[in-house]
Order: structure tokens, then sequence, then C-alpha cells
């Protein structure tokens, strides 16, 4: 090493510190970091040879980029203002990272990751954002300081301490590194770097691939470093996974709420089997019901090598269900949780002495999605295309993981173009097993052809020539069910209606409750009040995961459920009857789902379809029309055959016409968003440049809190507020809120714990 340069005097013998209470050396949380680094570096082994292979980088040079992030990325812990910080100093203003700045770029200037910009040191930009995300004016508020003082000796030393391990590595002296002068501002490194992403071309777009994997790497042993987790598990493949078992005692648990005997041992049915052997992308198309999601397990198990697994759903309760299955099996400690309420669904599972510093840890690995499972909404990953926060990390995730994508029927056609986009840019060691029980063939072919990759298509047949149900469709409006349902409630059946709106569920809950006070005595009511339920969006979060665990978990002697199609996808509910207003093919029979579910020998269960006067939410009354129409002439009681051609005749050519608008919009959209961001910036989701939606709909919704909760949310911490949000149509949250609000959004409409909230609601007149 040559002459060292320091702004100031040196201190000598000072221990340099990484972390205070407890105490951890700088050198001893690096050689934590680099420990871990040499695991992940055999776990990915040859991973990254699509990556290298594209960026014309040799895997070693990536390895090595990798290396110098680790190695250099707390440098500026070593200076007098940081160290005097950690210790308590309030007064101390200073960046770390900023002032790690000058020792990664002396290390990479003179080799380039990146041929075709010489300039650019991709490596400098991991270390400079490894705290926060990277963007244009990064340290733009310490331009013109001078460099704080570092404990040159220190890092002498440290030096030799990296060298050794680089040698141990790779195998080789680690090249020499020209010492930085410290004599200008480390601002003028970054500043410089900034620049030169300006001049980027699209063909550079290259860079985002190198960025991601080092950020990646970077976050894994950082983190993993600093919280002692040095033997970690990366991969599915590393977790025992006692599936039979897991799936035999689920069977079991069915098997008793039926009232049989508990079966001894699981008997795999034959599409599951097919599935099972695998070894690819596969297209999974089965019956609601049949055993899909086992069956995704079985191919899971089959393609694991070293790769995460990603179950992703469309919405936020069908996740949190899936991922109590999954911890089920692999164990809490390597299931993690990811959507937008997920923080405070997880401390809720934690005693109440849980350290902080370990929850937010765990946040935020489970965010990066670093744990060997991940089950999540699919919303996290497409926010990735869109570089929003963690976008490096998922990014990395897409490229080796195992990604089972369940209910691809529920997405809108432009959500579907994102999902294509994400699999045209996985990397060829990421395998996706797509599952549905209405797949219409022209999405089928549409995936296919739009991501380039070539699918499998396993179908479960068994029930092909068979039938459930018993299909009536009604001339009239949904709320001439009244009197059959109570009927058939007092028979001790359990009876699902679901309507298309919150306001017509709250109607038909309300009537069927003054039906029941008129036939009962008031001792029989109070019994079976409880037996009665309402259940859709607008309800608080704590009411929703109430109501979701009684419909899955029904009593004895009959219930009544009133629901919106929030029950339509992947809750294991299993009624007798089903009151439904008329919706598109796709949605109804994943309603027809919900009744006799577990196909009870020689049971056909009897399903209602009533009229309707307006096409929402969907927005498509003559789709919806033509559904009755094609189901009314499909006999009284159609097979799963009959139903997946009706599906396959109404999404034909016109779907494919919606398709190719959704695909188009959504590849423009992402192209716009990596373009803006210059392919490594992290932004916001509503930033001004970049439009970034994840959904396309027509009634966008706000977050916020009925105000007869304000005395108890006001007492809570920020994250237990999340049980007593409610999600609203936005028109009504505007219409009904305090127009300075402050921190909480409150909204000024009466919420009913029976009723949850509607427009309807009466208003409350505290206004200042």
């Amino acid at each position: 090493m040559g002459d060292v340069t320091f702004s100031s005097s040196d201190l000598q013998n000072r221990n340099v510190l990484a972390k205070f209470n407890p105490e951890k050396s700088l050198e001893g949380h690096i050689s934590d970091c680099i420990q871990v680094f040499k695991r992940f570096k055999k776990h990915r082994g040859s991973d990254i040879k699509t990556l290298s292979d594209t960026a014309s980088v040799s895997e070693n040079r990536l390895w090595e980029g990798a290396f110098y992030c680790i190695a250099y990325h707390d440098h500026g812990k070593a200076t007098v203002p940081f160290q005097l910080k950690l210790m308590g100093d309030k007064t101390q203003y200073c960046s770390h990272s900023l002032d790690s700045l000058p020792f990664i770029e002396s290390q990479v200037k003179n080799n380039p990751l990146y041929d075709s910009v010489r300039e650019l040191q991709l490596e400098t930009l991991v270390v400079a954002s490894h705290h926060s995300r990277l963007h244009p004016d990064k340290f733009v508020n310490w331009k013109g300081r001078d460099p704080p003082t570092y404990f040159g000796n220190y890092l002498i030393s440290m030096e030799d301490f990296i060298s050794n391990e680089y040698s141990d590595i790779f195998s080789a002296d680690k090249p020499v590194m020209d010492y930085p002068k410290l004599d200008e501002p480390n601002y003028n490194v970054i500043n410089d770097q900034a620049s030169k992403l300006k001049d980027l071309y699209p063909e550079d777009s290259v860079i985002r691939g190198l960025f991601s994997f080092l950020k990646s790497v970077m976050h894994y042993c950082d983190w993993w470093g600093s919280g002692g987790y040095t033997e970690k598990r990366f991969s599915i493949t590393e977790v025992k996974n006692p599936l039979e078992q897991a799936v035999l005692k689920r069977a079991q648990e069915r098997d008793r709420k039926q009232g049989a005997t508990p079966r001894k041992k699981i008997t795999w049915h034959d599409f599951q089997m097919k599935v099972g052997d695998v070894d690819g992308d596969v297209f999974l198309r089965a019956p609601t019901g049949s055993g899909k999601t086992e069956a995704s397990f079985l191919w899971a198990h089959k393609n694991m090598n070293g790769h995460r697994l990603l179950y992703l759903l469309p919405t936020m309760t069908t996740t949190n269900k899936m991922r109590d299955r999954l911890a089920d099996i692999f164990g809490d400690e390597n299931s993690a949780l990811v959507h937008g309420t997920s923080r405070f669904l997880l401390q809720e599972e934690l005693s109440e002495d849980y350290q902080e510093k370990t929850y937010n840890y765990k946040m935020k690995e489970m965010s990066a999605f670093f744990y060997p499972i991940t089950t999540s909404t699919v919303d996290q990953l497409l926010f990735s295309l869109f570089h929003s926060n963690q976008w490096e990390t998922r990014n990395d995730a897409l490229q080796n993981s195992l990604i089972i994508l369940d209910e691809v029927h529920a997405y809108d056609p432009y959500t579907t173009g994102l999902i294509i986009e994400l699999m045209r840019r996985a990397g060829q060691k990421s395998k996706f097993c797509v599952m549905s029980a209405t797949l219409p063939d022209v999405l089928k072919s549409t995936i296919e052809e739009k991501s380039g990759r070539h699918f499998s298509l396993i179908s479960d047949k068994k029930y092909d020539k068979q039938s459930k149900l018993t299909i009536n469709i009604e001339g009239d409006l949904i709320d001439d069910c009244i009197d059959q349902v109570v009927s058939s409630f007092l028979k001790q059946k359990n009876v699902l209606v679901i309507a298309n709106t919150v306001n017509r569920s709250v109607a038909l809950y309300t009537t069927i409750i003054e039906r029941l006070e008129e036939k009962l005595t008031d001792k029989e009511f109070d019994e079976c009040e409880d037996r009665v339920m309402l259940f859709h969006s607008r309800f608080i979060l704590n009411h929703r995961k109430i109501r979701e665990n009684t419909l899955e978990n029904l009593p004895l002697g009959g219930f009544i459920a009133v629901t919106t199609q929030v029950v339509e996808v992947s809750l294991d509910i299993d009624f007798d009857e089903l009151h439904t207003e008329a919706a598109p093919i796709d949605s109804l029979i994943q309603r027809f789902g919900r009744v006799n579910r577990n196909r009870s020998a020689n049971i056909v269960c009897p399903v209602y379809i009533y009229q309707v006067k307006s096409g929402r939410p969907y927005d498509d009354l003559e789709l919806i029309k033509s559904t009755v129409s094609l189901l009314d002439g499909a006999g009284k009681q159609p097979d799963e055959a009959t139903l997946r051609g009706l599906v396959n005749e109404l999404y034909s050519d016109d779907y494919l016409t919606k398709m190719e608008r959704g695909l188009e919009s959504a590849r423009k959209l992402v192209h716009n968003a990596i373009d803006q961001r210059r392919y490594v910036y992290t932004g916001k989701l509503f930033d001004d440049d970049v439009s970034a939606y994840t959904r396309e709909s027509d009634y966008p919704t706000a977050t916020c809190i009925p105000i007869e909760y304000q005395e108890v949310v006001e007492e809570l911490d920020p994250l237990k507020r999340v049980g007593y949000h409610v999600r609203v149509p936005k028109w009504i949250y505007d219409e009904n809120r305090d127009a300075d609000n402050g921190e909480i959004r409150y909204l000024y409409l009466h919420y009913d714990d029976s009723v949850g909230v509607t427009d309807k609601s009466p208003l409350i007149g505290i206004f200042d």
C-alpha cells in the first residue's frame, strides 16, 4: 500500500467500533459479513453465468465486485465523528456510507465491472446506497463538506485483513489499492457517478442486473452479519420438508370436521403425481378443492436446486392463509409473509417481550425476499419492475426462485401483462408453476407466447364427467332469495349468499336478520344471531381476520354467510347451498367452488343464480348476460369439462384483444420506469416522472380509520394501528374526512361491528 495521507492527525490505540450495545469492532463486523459471503458464493455457485455472459463480465469478476462492496462498505465508520456519535454524542453530523466511498472507489476505478462505460463504478453506487435508496440527489446536502478525520492506522491493518480474506476466497493476491488522498469532499465521488448515469443508452440496461446482484449480495452479508446469522438458510433445499406428514395432518383435520374417521395415509391423485414429475415450467388446471396447492408443493420438491420458493397470490387474505400452511410444513423460521399489512400480522405472532431490533431485522429480510419460502401478494414482486423500495433484492430473487402463481385467472389484462413482463425478465434458473381452476386456453397461450417460456400443461380430468351442483337460473333479483335462505338455515344447512357489491350485501344481511326476528321467538333469535354473518372488504382488519377464521371453522347446526366476491379465492370454506348474483363465468365458477368443496359422495348441492341490473363492479353487463345464457343452455348439472368449455367460449377473440392492450400498456410503463430511473435508481411508487401501479381499477381506494376508534388508536404505536385500518372507495373518504387530519386519516362515517362501513353509513358530525 502506498503512503497514507489524512485530513488531520491520526488517533492511535483506539478500537474502532461498527456497532455499540453490544460492542462489535469494525473488523469483527466485516469478518462476519465475509463469512456469510463465503457461504453465499458457495450456495449461488454458477447461478450468475447468464448474468456474466449477458454483461460480458467473468463470473470471477462479478464475485470480486461483490466482495469489494462487503469489504469496504463500512470504512466510513472508522472516523472520529462516527465513533463519537456511536458513543452517544448527538451533535455529530456524519454519513458512514458517504465516507466509505473513497475506499471502494480507489479499489475499483482502474478495474471497471461494466466495460461499456468504464468510468461507471457499480460497486461504489452499491456502497453509497447500502443503508438507503439510491437517487439522483443522493448526499446533495454534503456538497462542499470536507472529509472527516479517519483512523488511518486501523484502516491500514484492516487492509491486511481484507487482503488475506481475498486470497482465501479467490486463491490469488488481492489487486493493490491506491490509497485515497482524502483531501476532497467525499460528495464528489457520488456526484461524478451520478453524471455518468445520465449518459447511459438503452443497451446499457444490462447494468440493472449487475447492480441488482451486487446490492442483493451486499444486503445478505451486511444484514446477516450484523444479526449474527452466519449459518442462516438461503434456500428451500436446505429446509427440512415433511410435506406428506403436513398434508396428512390437514386432511385428517378436514375428516374430523366432517365427522369422518381420520385417514391414516395420503393417497396422491394422478394429476398431483404428474405435476410432481414436471421438471420446469408448468400450467396446472384443476377444479377448486381438488388439491392444486398440494400438487404445487410436489412440483417445488421436484425442482428445488438451491432455489427460494415464492408463492404469489392476488389478495392479502389468501396470502395470510397460505403463509400459515407453508409455515406448518417448512417451519415458521423459514417462512416469510409480505404484503401491505404483514408487519402488523407478524408482530401479533411474537411474544410481548420480543426484541424490537430482532423484529426489525426479520421484517427487512422478509421484505427483501431473503427467506427460503416467501408468501406474498403478486403486487410486491411486480413493484420491483418500477424500482420501488427493495427492487434490487426482489429482482435478484426473480433470477433463481421457484415461483408459484396461484389463482392467475383473477387478474385484469394489465396486471397479467405485468406478470408476463416478470416472466420475460426472470432468470433461466427460475421456474414457474401457474395455477387456476378456470384457466382459459387464450390466457394460457398468451402467457406462453409472450413470456418466451415453455410450459407443460397438467389438468385434473378426474372430475371432467362429474357434477357436484344443481344450477338454477332465477328470473328475479337476489332480493328474492330471502325466504329460501332462511328456510334452509332453519334446517341446519350452511348457506352462502354472494352479492356483487358491498351495498347489496349489507341490504341482504339486514333483511335476513329482520326475517329471522319475525319467524323466531326472542330466545330462538338470540341463540342463532351469531350464526348469521356479513363479510365484505369494508371491515377493519381486526374484524376481517375474525370473519375469515369463522368461515373456515363453521359451527355445527347451520350458518348463513352474506358476502361479496372476497370469498372467491383461496379461502378453505365449504357450504351446502349457494345464492349468488350473476357474474362473469370465471367468477361464478370460483363461487361454485365454495359449495360442496370436498365433493361428498352422491351429494349434489343447489346453486341459485339471480339476475342483475348493473354490471358493477365488472363494468361488462353484456359479458354477465352471455354467461347466464350459456349456463342456462348447459343443463341443470354441468360437469367440470362443460364449465371449462364455457370459459373458453366466452374468453376468446375479444379477450385476446384486451390481453394485447394490457400487455402493451404494462410493457410501456415498465420500460419507461426503468429508463427514467437510469437502471439503478430507487424511486417512490408515485413519483411524478413514473406511473407505477399494479392493478387496473376504476375504483381507487383510500385506507383510513373510523373516527369511533380515535381514542384507542392514538394510544397505540403506528404498527398496531393497522388493525383498525379499513379500505373504502376514495370518493367516500374524500366526502367524509376532516380537511386537516394530521398524521392519522380518519373517516367520519359511523362504523358498525356487524355491518362495517358503507357510503350509506350515518355521518358523524364532529368536525371542528
